[in-house]
């Protein structure tokens, strides 16, 4: 039966990427799950690091993730993971099964600070289909200026253990995530190298795609052009390095360089995907959580706050209005850093 709701949800969803219609008969086909807003580093591109106070945060427990996804009968995969450490939340592993449970597809991001034997073991055992690994640079003392309060060796010998645990099997893939940043662009070929020796099955770049609504868009644009020069000069030998070693590096050739609304169509995620925090928050997408981010709806009881069904929310006077901005191209000022079209 879930098979056959994602089919024709997924059948209504093709049809709304070609219309855009305000009033959306699709549920998303993808969710992004927060289970924990606490981390393990202090990193300054984050606003976790500066914003929620500690009284104001909260793990997602096991029986709201199940009543979360009972409402979700459209999605086919989720992504544990929002702006903290998702492992630090003790139901995690629970989370995943249960959404295997429901033939869904569960990835997560991890920042590699808590693989310890046991949850090592748990990862392996749980049904997750990918684990991302974050890792911002090759350098030890450049990891730790980008995420206070790492340590590269550590984090890449539970890399290499978690890789050599897992053995011959398929699954999970474990993939190194890294996020392109100026300071640590250099280091690019030094980290498929690293790569390499922890025998992880991927190296993925992303470009950094967020920043909050919080830099004019001459800005970014004049700082992406920089990195896109910076990244030509060290992108060949990255690419020869993986390639001579069989591993699956993939980059893109410089970041997004934003675009005007009549040169692109409007970006997919307000009719295709969600970004749930661990308090019930309905989000646009996860680059909408900073000080300008748009709320759309509560699904879990905080505060005092009323309370709604994630379907009166997806279809709700906020998310209508969003739509209807983000289709005209009049898009709200989280999603300045992002080019028009992005699909992730």
């Amino acid at each position: 039966m879930k098979l056959l709701v994602a089919l024709v949800n997924a059948l209504h969803l093709r049809r709304a990427y070609h219309s855009f219609p305000l009033v959306n008969p699709a549920l998303p086909a993808r969710a992004d799950i927060e289970p924990t807003p606490y981390c393990t580093f202090r990193c300054p591109h984050c606003p976790a690091t500066a914003s929620a106070a500690p009284a104001a945060r909260t793990h997602l427990s096991i029986e709201s993730f199940r009543a979360i996804l009972d409402q979700l009968s459209g999605v086919y995969r989720i992504k544990l993971v929002g702006l903290g450490e998702p492992l630090l939340n003790p139901d995690f592993f629970d989370m995943v099964r249960a959404a295997r449970h429901q033939r869904v597809r569960v990835l997560t991001t991890t920042n590699g600070s808590l693989l310890t034997p046991e949850r090592r073991r748990e990862l392996l055992a749980c049904g997750l289909n990918h684990v991302n690994i974050s890792i911002d640079a090759a350098n030890p003392s450049t990891h730790a200026r980008l995420r206070p309060g790492s340590e590269l060796e550590q984090i890449g010998e539970g890399v290499a253990a978690l890789v050599r645990e897992r053995g011959r099997r398929s699954h999970p893939k474990i993939r190194v995530w890294h996020v392109i940043q100026r300071e640590s662009t250099p280091e690019i070929p030094d980290l498929v190298a690293r790569c390499i020796e922890w025998d992880v099955d991927a190296l993925l770049c992303t470009a950094k795609l967020t920043n909050f609504g919080l830099t004019s868009l001459e800005t970014i644009v004049r700082e992406r052009r920089a990195l896109t020069e910076e990244l030509g000069q060290v992108l060949p030998e990255a690419r020869r390095r993986a390639a001579a070693a069989g591993l699956e590096f993939r980059c893109p050739e410089g970041p997004p360089v934003p675009r005007k609304p009549a040169e692109s169509k409007p970006c997919r995620w307000p009719w295709g995907r969600t970004f749930i925090t661990a308090r019930g928050e309905v989000l646009p997408c996860p680059y909408a959580g900073g000080p300008d981010g748009l709320v759309l709806g509560r699904l879990l009881p905080t505060d005092g706050e009323a309370v709604q069904t994630f379907a009166e929310i997806w279809n709700g006077p906020a998310m209508q209005r969003l739509r209807e901005q983000v289709r005209t191209g009049h898009n709200p000022a989280f999603c300045r850093a992002c080019y028009l079209g992005w699909e992730g």
